[in-house]
């Protein structure tokens, strides 16, 4: 443990050997996870709060000073910010590596469940008997499982976005997040009028000429569409109206898309900086609900719902929409920071999963009191598997609102956390 101060608080940092199989800690050896403490002056004998991130396949924040969500929980409690494994200072998995590292029997092993089990270990390095436990997106999902294997140790738990569906099987879940992003797709045409009619000329415009990323891959319409995950965000609707505003120039008489345009739409569509939330993604859903097997359940649901379609054509009169978080198997060919995953990941989405990371039991029993924010319109963690899973939670108080998209916290972090916890607190 090392311990600095930083912008006037104490930071201590953690790292211990942890099995990358929890099941069988011989199989693959093992890695040093990493976490950072921040205490508050005065907040030495708080209880601990361990922050979940989102995704999966995302480090804990890198705070480069105290706001927000995580200033609101120092004043109750002492935050632990944990490198989940696979990612930043706890043995980051990405292309640079061998390609025995980024074995599909490795990924299988980023899941909840063993999240969980790194999670405890750490609790037991602290010497703690129970903390709490905060999650955002995919951390709530890390939440749901975690209360459902360790009912016991977790005193309060805190969720934004979160709450994962218990019953239905992946393929529903998409169905249902396509639906809700055409729901978005028809606000945003209304706020943006101008914007349909850009999109198809722009996808048009990718699918008969040679548009190269500043990366050197060329842009495929089926790639730039994936854009859309921007309109689950709160400033969606304003970064894809910028972005599709004049894309456009003229040289020596042929139509081109400016270095700009391409420069932004390469950062959008590249998993350079998180390659694991492609490789992983769909994953973390398999066994819920009886589906065992994942099969790449965007790409084949997508073609049921007009408009979604791989090869939906931008000209004609039938809807035209971006895509979402969805990930699909081409993706791993287009995106060079996806190549040496692509065999990886194919093996995933055909592995059987022979259990569901979650226990209704489990939930049932944890002695947990929990607060949730839990958003009306959100296209990432449907609203209506949200709250069926709320009801399970033995002591779950919801805050509903339609005032934020998925990333609520990035724009009222502090005050949801104050929310949350006045839920908490009145008993």
């Amino acid at each position: 443990m090392t311990t600095t101060r930083h912008f006037g608080h104490t930071i201590r940092e953690h790292t211990l050997e942890v099995p990358w199989d929890h099941a069988d800690p011989a199989r693959l050896g093992s890695f040093s996870l990493y976490a950072r403490e921040i205490i508050a002056d005065g907040g030495e004998n708080r209880p601990y709060l361990v922050y979940f991130q989102g995704g999966p396949g995302f480090p804990a924040p890198r705070p480069q000073g105290v706001t927000g969500l995580i200033a609101e929980a120092l004043k109750h409690f002492r935050v632990i910010l944990f490198d989940q494994r696979g990612t930043g200072r706890s043995f980051r998995l990405d292309a640079n590596l061998p390609a025995e590292e980024l074995s599909s029997e490795r990924l299988a092993l980023l899941r909840q469940e063993q999240i969980v089990e790194d999670a405890e270990a750490l609790r037991r390095y602290l010497g703690a008997e129970q903390w709490s436990v905060y999650g955002q997106s995919f951390g709530g999902f890390i939440i749901t499982s975690y209360l459902s294997r360790y009912p016991e140790v977790v005193e309060q738990a805190y969720l934004t976005g979160g709450l994962p569906a218990l019953h239905a099987p992946l393929d529903d879940v998409y169905r249902t997040t396509f639906q809700k992003l055409r729901y978005r797709h028809e606000m945003f045409y209304r706020e943006f009028p101008w914007a349909e009619r850009r999109i198809r000329e722009i996808a048009h415009h990718l699918d008969n000429s040679h548009e190269l990323l500043p990366t050197g891959e060329r842009l495929s319409s089926r790639r730039f569409r994936t854009i859309g995950i921007d309109l689950g965000r709160g400033a969606g609707f304003y970064s894809l109206a910028y972005l599709l505003e004049e894309p456009f120039y003229t040289i020596r008489g042929e139509k081109r898309l400016r270095r700009d345009f391409l420069a932004q739409v390469g950062e959008a569509v590249s998993f350079e900086a998180g390659p694991l939330y492609a490789a992983i993604h769909e994953s973390i859903y398999g066994g819920v609900g009886g589906q065992s097997i994942t099969g790449w359940a965007a790409h084949r649901v997508r073609e049921e719902i007009a408009g979604f379609e791989e090869n939906a054509d931008p000209q004609g009169e039938a809807p035209y929409y971006l895509t979402g978080e969805h990930i699909f198997p081409w993706q791993f060919e287009e995106d060079p920071a996806l190549r040496l995953f692509q065999g990886p990941a194919e093996e995933l989405a055909r592995r059987t999963w022979a259990s569901t990371p979650y226990s209704e039991s489990g939930l049932q029993q944890a002695k947990a009191t929990a607060a949730a924010a839990v958003y009306v319109d959100d296209v990432f963690v449907p609203f209506e598997y949200s709250m069926e899973t709320a009801e399970v939670y033995r002591d779950l108080r919801p805050h509903i609102t339609n005032k934020f998209q998925h990333d609520g916290i990035r724009w009222e972090g502090g005050p949801i956390f104050a929310e949350l916890h006045a839920k908490i607190r009145d008993h």
